[in-house]
């Protein structure tokens, strides 16, 4: 799946520039990338989007970004082929109101699918972040073909002891816990070598994702244990080489578990969600059907939608992954917190209005 990554201000941007590295540094590319901004610093510290596609403006004021200046730039750059458009954004920033007019713009002009990438404030950035993100949030959702969360928080929490205080480098971390859950998932339909039995392209990946509202994509994997020859040679001997099938089929299903309870880019309840599309990864030797077979039962009887589009991904690699793509999340317990911050926010302004009569 081919997409063109838009980021808007300075976590936007790094997100992109993030989901565009880690897709240069791979043998299949997906990804284009641009980044706007108003901070010109933030820009230049930009590693992987190229120089003509960070677009700065002076920050004259609310509306400095000028919409149809960049859409003239998006529309230079080379966009065939592109599947859909991914705008990334961190809800909560200074420029993230700006974010659903501009799902409207692009909406417009573009024929192909607005998805949009939203990272969560942490609970530390305090109340006023976090109304905003609400806001922006319930802005977004009727404008995007599709919201994708990523919870700042959640993963924060697993950093080491002191490090979820808000900084450069937890920031840089939590990006690439977001741009590999992505990436691998854009990888569908893209293959360099051998063909998976069950090909996933960019058609399912929208087909779940477009019109569902909220989406969250979970990730897990596990190295493939290997015997000290055959890392040695570099490549697998048959008699060493031959996975046990039920440890096989018995990963698949832990992976795939985790990827939903534990490794989520958002906490959510997946017995709510509408839609689901699975797809496992590794060393076509590493991939059981029957593990693959037994968690696409289990998510079918699961979720509470009808349905479920899966598929395998083979590919050279010393680990087997499993990525869940959930849509139509109907129950996200940090928006329904975001939510309330924004009431809270709200609340001391609506008594005052009571109070002067207004």
């Amino acid at each position: 799946m081919r997409i063109l990554a838009i980021g808007i201000g300075g976590a936007g941007g790094r997100l992109a520039d993030t989901l565009y590295r880690l897709d240069r540094e791979g043998r299949v590319t997906c990804v284009d990338a641009a980044a706007i901004d108003t901070d010109a610093p933030a820009l230049r510290l930009l590693s992987a989007v190229p120089e003509e596609h960070r677009l700065y403006y002076p920050p004259v004021g609310p509306e400095a970004i000028d919409l149809e200046q960049v859409l003239f730039h998006l529309k230079r750059q080379d966009t065939s082929g592109v599947d859909a458009l991914l705008l990334c954004v961190g809800a909560g920033g200074e420029t993230a109101a700006l974010a659903p007019s501009f799902v409207e713009t692009l909406r417009s002009a573009f024929a192909e699918p607005v998805l949009v990438l939203v990272t969560l404030p942490q609970r530390s950035e305090g109340q006023r972040i976090a109304a905003g993100a609400a806001e922006a949030l319930d802005a977004l959702l009727p404008r995007a073909d599709a919201v994708l969360l990523f919870d700042n928080e959640t993963f924060a929490a697993r950093r080491p002891e002191g490090a979820r205080d808000p900084s450069p480098t937890l920031y840089a971390a939590l990006n690439e816990e977001a741009a590999r859950r992505i990436g691998l998932l854009l990888r569908a339909g893209e293959f360099g070598g051998e063909v998976g039995q069950i090909v996933v392209d960019a058609g399912d990946v929208l087909g779940t994702l477009v019109g569902q509202g909220f989406a969250a994509v979970g990730y897990a994997f596990e190295p493939i244990r290997e015997h000290w020859l055959v890392r040695l040679l570099g490549r697998p001997i048959p008699f060493l080489s031959r996975p046990d099938p039920f440890d096989g089929a018995a990963r698949i299903v832990e992976l795939a578990k985790k990827a939903c309870y534990e490794e989520a880019s958002v906490p959510f309840d997946l017995t709510a969600a509408e839609k689901a599309l699975l797809l496992v990864a590794g060393p076509s030797r590493e991939l059981s059907m029957k593990g693959f077979s037994t968690v696409q039962r289990w998510l079918d009887r699961t979720i509470a939608g009808f349905e479920l589009r899966s598929g395998d991904y083979p590919v050279d690699s010393h680990r087997v992954g499993v990525v869940v793509l959930l849509a139509g999340l109907r129950n996200v317990p940090r928006v329904a917190e975001l939510r309330e911050a924004a009431e809270r926010e709200r609340r001391p302004v609506e008594i005052d209005l009571i109070e002067t009569g207004a």
